[in-house]
């Protein structure tokens, strides 16, 4: 039997069924070769959206996003180790500036309960203020980086120079209220769980 596509590759054999002498553990590296090449066939086509994205002079604050996490993911390696987070990155994402300060606060602060129990022994407000040195400058990084390619596309001024001044304090604003709602939570005492009594 052969199924030809619209592009004329063929494939023989579909339709036959696994013969006897074929055993499951054989069949695991096929599935792992698969998914190999599917999750290659992804981030090609997630590159490309990329690029896309990054040719538009309307997707600047896109690039911010973009260049802000890879900051921040270097910030986090030497601590959380290699790809701390995977970074997907939709050119339909909403690019405004609160939009993507909001998501550079939560993907910078989604870290930090691993963090504290990669650091244990210390004060909330020490564990903290470590945790928020290491996103700050990966943040920092970020939007330096991101500021120096606009600029070099020509693109760092009026609307574009406003928006990514405007997700920068937003940023920050966002980064202050996360750590106050940490030091405030570590005061409130631990309720014991009474759900387990009978």
């Amino acid at each position: 039997m052969s199924i030809t596509s619209g592009n004329s590759a063929s494939v023989v054999g579909a339709a036959k069924p696994n013969t006897p002498g074929v055993k499951a553990e054989d069949n695991r590296g096929i599935k792992d070769m698969a998914a190999q090449a599917k999750q290659a066939q992804n981030t090609a086509i997630l590159r490309a959206n990329e690029q896309v994205s990054l040719r538009s002079n309307n997707d600047s604050l896109s690039l911010l996003y973009k260049t802000a996490l890879e900051g921040i993911n270097a910030e986090l390696e030497p601590v959380m180790g290699e790809n701390a987070a995977q970074k997907i990155y939709d050119s339909g994402i909403d690019t405004s500036p609160e939009a993507t300060a909001d998501r550079i606060v939560a993907f910078a602060t989604g870290f930090y309960s691993r963090y504290k129990e990669l650091n244990p022994g210390k004060s909330e407000e020490e564990t903290l203020d470590s945790f928020m040195k290491i996103i700050g400058g990966g943040i920092e990084k970020g939007f330096n980086d991101a500021k120096d390619i606009l600029k070099g596309l020509k693109v760092y001024e009026g609307e574009v120079e406003s928006g990514v001044d405007k997700t920068y304090g937003l940023v920050m604003q966002g980064l202050n209220s996360f750590r106050e709602k940490m030091l405030e939570l570590a005061t409130i005492p631990t309720q014991p769980d009474n759900s387990a009594k009978v």
